[in-house]
């Protein structure tokens, strides 16, 4: 699989923290090379030192587990079972079997009959989909089980289902004919342009090679007419003991999980002699220089300029993680270089990135990636070509480097302080990333310690070395991918890629990094209230100039803090007169930096730093909502302080903006569920034009110059609400506030209520909608919106919660399960907060254009049933049981602390709604939803809504 940067380095989403002083050196665990478990691992094939939180086995059948100890989140599970074969394991007549094997764990087995798996779950607080999942690649199939409890009694059904899974499959042909219109409606859903960019380019660039010809969703005939048999074939060869792992973390006793791990599994033997691994072939270094171009009508215009090699099969070294430092550390700078050539006034490009990858055992492919501005391929194709030049005939800049180091260093940094709050999620799926890359799972203190051993030896040389040594040996290979016809489109990008070649590249200069320039606020606020909230222990603070802050401190994750900014009543705040101005503020406002510092000013200055850049507009507040370290609030707060005082409001918004909305906007009508997210908002607000996508036109009138009007109010003197949660000491971050948004200028008490603008309306006229997209032809989307209220009263809304989690669980039973006309229906109530009275509960399946009707009357045929009969009990404990463990659950989880605390003063009825969740949802019969549903659900008050595709324009 593609190379795991997360095993190998940090994970990409902290590359953003500053050094600090390293820790003295480990001691290096000793391999044991004797040990039989370590031999069964590959662990004595390599010198990296495994993680010996692990405990590692293997049964005498072959099947290896791990199991592990870990309390976060507290009381919870997760189990993995990873089995050794994916798509390229299929022979011809078998192209998607098995991924349709997938979908036969949960269609019966010895000891669990069809349709009781899901239900079982739900029973024990698993959500179908949340929390209860499974997946297939090229190479590996995967079962997940996120168990709310860590008690005998749920552990031992999860385990129970996986010892199903593993080899008492019923594979029944009755239930196979039914599962293949899921499968198909699946493939339907993801048949999107990208998939479709994906299928050539793996076609181009791994010709002769199992993974160009197996794409794990499969072949659609194979699909709607294998018979059960070759399902059972698949599933006989290749679901064997020993090319299974089963994985369980989480707040368990290790001892007394492996015991129930051999009771349940030592039984399991093979069906049949093991298969021949397959052979997934590999590519030529020879092949000359080749272009492809691949046209789709939806597909934005883009390149991709790569060169393959034969893939590094060999074991996981301390060398190999050093030469992947190298690699990353060179494709970030390339990647940093892309990005500040996208902002430039007029840039060839609308954005870049650089990377070197693994895929899935048949190659090495080092690749740059362009996103072309409009349909200019040709200028794309130039960038690729003469930014690799320049990289490889000057390399990098000790700038760029320091930048990049900084990043990486924190991160590794981050990842240890970190490392004791890991979620089990997280460790169990990063053990089966390891698995497939045949990588060995380290601790994040053994990481940092190898970056900082090798850190002394990472010089420009060694990195410009590397980068170079990824493209040489191989010719550059061109793939395209555009809207439009290319006359001879192989012959025309390798001309202008000819061309490009024969221009001159020069060297980049060496740049020097900025101080911030915004430490300093005045005189620190003054507190003017302090108090707490003793059940909950959050403290709230106000300032003397009215800035509300809401702290908690919990050790649900170490060394993270997490932030949210409330800032004036957001969208609220923009005339109707501006349509698509919230969609540029959240899309643009990053991009015009601050007075004093360009974007690429500031992410140079924050290299290092775990900070984020910028603020979005929400339907009541300007703001985000982040995470940080507790070394790092204070510089997020004066980021954030800043914006009030000097936003940028910089050209180079609106430039990006113009340069990206064209590409963005032409996707918008690629699939039925790209032109619900355009169109509907706004139908069902009465068109109401701040809601939903507005045409081309009138988003390209947008610009920072409105922008700034628009937000002047809120920023100067709107109220302030700020929430901090996690491993802060609260002192500390109340004067972090103080010092920052404490001594701004007066703000407003509380938000504006702007009364007016909150005025929205479902439309009266009930007549069906009818969308078009311009996707595939056999592909629909049925909806259905049942308008009800807003969610000022705490009993209605959670009635409304359980009655949508009702319709969805009948929605999957009937047009999942029955018909197999849909492979993920969804049924959910929105209630609002901002607008008085407003709210829908909606029911929306991807369906084929044939199966339209019928899926409509499937869903006015629920909706009826639960307006004339009680919900079963059972249906009533499937639905409630998994709300009941996600409220649960919610009070160990920081997100949603800092949820709650974001408006804690200014709304203080969240917080007795948060005391009040578990007895409230306790409390709702099955009664209480027949009378919401004869209030709601009645078929006259529904809005339907069709997305059919376009007869003039869809893709066949």
């Amino acid at each position: 699989m593609i190379r795991n940067i997360l095993i190998l380095l940090a994970s990409a989403g902290v590359l953003v923290l500053s050094a600090c002083q390293s820790p003295a050196p480990l001691p290096r665990p000793e391999v044991v090379r004797t040990d039989p478990v370590a031999s069964a691992w590959g662990f004595d094939r390599s010198d990296v030192p495994r993680d010996l939180e692990w405990r590692y086995g293997e049964l005498a059948n072959g099947m290896r587990y791990a199991i592990r100890r870990n309390l976060t989140p507290l009381g919870s599970a997760s189990i993995r079972m990873r089995v050794d074969v994916g798509s390229t394991a299929e022979a011809e007549d078998q192209q998607g079997l098995a991924h349709f094997l997938e979908h036969m764990a949960f269609n019966g087995s010895t000891n669990v009959p069809e349709g009781e798996m899901v239900r079982i779950l739900e029973r024990n607080g698993l959500a179908f989909g949340a929390d209860t999942n499974a997946s297939t690649t090229f190479t590996e199939t995967v079962y997940k089980l996120d168990l709310p409890r860590a008690g005998d009694e749920v552990v031992d059904t999860g385990l129970m289902l996986m010892r199903e899974t593993a080899g008492e499959l019923a594979i029944a042909p009755r239930a196979v004919d039914r599962e293949r219109g899921i499968i198909l409606s699946e493939r339907r859903a993801r048949d999107q342009y990208s998939y479709r960019r994906l299928t050539s380019f793996l076609d181009f660039a791994l010709p002769g090679t199992l993974v160009a010809r197996r794409m794990p969703i499969g072949d659609p005939q194979v699909i709607r007419s294998a018979p059960a048999e070759r399902i059972r074939d698949l599933y006989e060869s290749f679901y064997r003991p020993d090319r299974t792992v089963l994985i369980v973390t989480g707040d368990i006793d290790p001892d007394a999980i492996e015991a129930k791990i051999r009771a349940r599994f030592s039984d399991w033997q093979p069906r049949r002699p093991a298969e021949a691994e397959p052979v997934t072939g590999t590519v030529d270094a020879d092949r000359p220089t080749s272009t492809a171009y691949f046209r789709d009508p939806a597909v934005p215009t883009a390149v991709s300029l790569f060169v393959t090699r034969p893939a590094d099969t060999s074991p996981d070294s301390t060398r190999k993680r050093e030469g992947a430092i190298l690699e990353t550390l060179a494709n970030a700078m390339l990647s940093r270089r892309l990005a500040k050539l996208a902002r430039q006034a007029d840039p060839p490009i609308i954005g870049g990135s650089a990377s070197y990858t693994t895929l899935f055992g048949a190659a090495e492919l080092a690749s740059i990636e362009i996103s072309a501005k409009g349909d200019d391929w040709q200028s794309a194709v130039g960038v690729a070509d003469r930014q690799l030049r320049r990289a490889l005939s000057y390399g990098f800049t000790q700038a760029e480097l320091d930048e990049q180091m900084a990043n990486l260093r924190h991160g590794f940094e981050n990842g240890a302080r970190q490392a004791a709050t890991r979620r089990s999620e997280a460790l169990a799926d990063a053990l089966v990333s390891a698995i497939d890359d045949d990588l060995v799972v380290t601790t994040p203190a053994w990481r940092l310690e190898q970056f900082n051993t090798f850190a002394p030896r990472i010089s420009l040389d060694a990195v410009n070395t590397a980068f170079r040594a990824i493209w040489t040996g191989a010719n550059p290979q061109v793939h395209v991918a555009g809207k439009k016809a290319i006359p001879d489109a192989p012959a025309a990008i390798l001309a202008a890629y000819d061309e490009s070649r024969s221009t001159e590249v020069l060297p980049i200069a060496d740049a020097q990094r900025a101080a911030f320039a915004y430490r300093d606020f005045g005189n620190p606020g003054a507190v003017a209230t302090d108090s707490r909230i003793a059940d909950l222990d959050i403290r709230t603070i106000r300032f003397a100039n009215n800035v509300r802050l809401n702290i908690k401190k919990t050790d649900f994750e170490r060394d993270r803090v997490r932030v949210s900014l409330r800032i004036g009543s957001g969208a609220l705040e923009f005339n109707k007169d501006k349509p698509g101005l919230r969609m540029f503020m959240n899309s643009a406002f990053a991009s015009g930096g601050l007075v004093a510092h360009s974007l690429d000013e500031l992410q140079t200055i924050t290299a290092g730093r775990s900070v984020t850049l910028g603020l979005a507009a929400s339907d009541e507040y300007f703001g985000t909502t982040t995470i940080t370290t507790p070394e790092d609030l204070e510089l997020q707060m004066q980021i954030f302080a800043a914006y009030m005082l000097a936003p940028g409001f910089r050209a180079d918004g609106d430039r990006q903006w113009q340069n990206r909305i064209p590409v963005l906007y032409d996707t918008y009508d690629a699939s039925p569920g790209a032109v619900a997210a355009r169109d509907v908002p706004a139908i069902i607000t009465s068109g109401d034009p701040r809601f939903g996508t507005p045409p081309l036109r009138l988003l390209q009138q947008r610009n920072m110059a409105e922008l700034k009007a628009a937000t002047a109010r809120a920023f100067a003197s709107g109220a302030i609400e700020i929430g901090i949660v996690g491993d802060i000491d609260e002192q500390a971050a109340i004067d972090i506030v103080a010092r920052t948004f404490g001594a701004l200028s007066l703000r407003d008490a509380a938000p504006a209520r702007l009364t007016e603008a909150r005025q929205i309306s479902f439309p009266v006229d009930r007549v069906p909608a009818v969308l078009f997209h311009e996707g595939k032809s056999d592909e629909a989307m049925a909806m259905a919106y049942w308008p009800t209220t807003d969610n000022a009263d705490f009993r209605t809304d959670a009635t409304l919660s359980m009655l949508s989690a009702v319709m969805g669980l009948m929605l999957t039973e009937e047009l999942r399960e029955t018909l197999g006309a849909t492979y993920s229906p969804v049924a959910y109530s929105s209630t609002s907060s901002a607008y008085p009275g407003f709210g829908q509960l909606v029911a929306s399946s991807n369906v084929a254009v044939e199966d339209i009707a019928r899926v409509e009357a499937a869903v006015d045929a629920i909706a009826e049933k639960l307006r004339t009969e009680p919900v079963s009990a059972d249906l009533m404990l499937r639905a409630r049981k998994p709300i009941l463990e996600r409220i649960d659950k919610s009070r160990r989880e920081n997100g949603a602390w800092i949820a709650l605390l974001d408006e804690a003063q200014t709304e203080p009825r969240w917080i007795e709604r948060f005391r009040q969740a578990r007895p409230v949802y306790e409390s709702i019969t099955a009664a209480d939803l027949q009378q919401a549903a004869q209030r709601w659900l009645a078929q006259a008050s529904a809005l339907r809504i069709r997305i059919l595709p376009d007869p003039a324009k869809v893709n066949p």
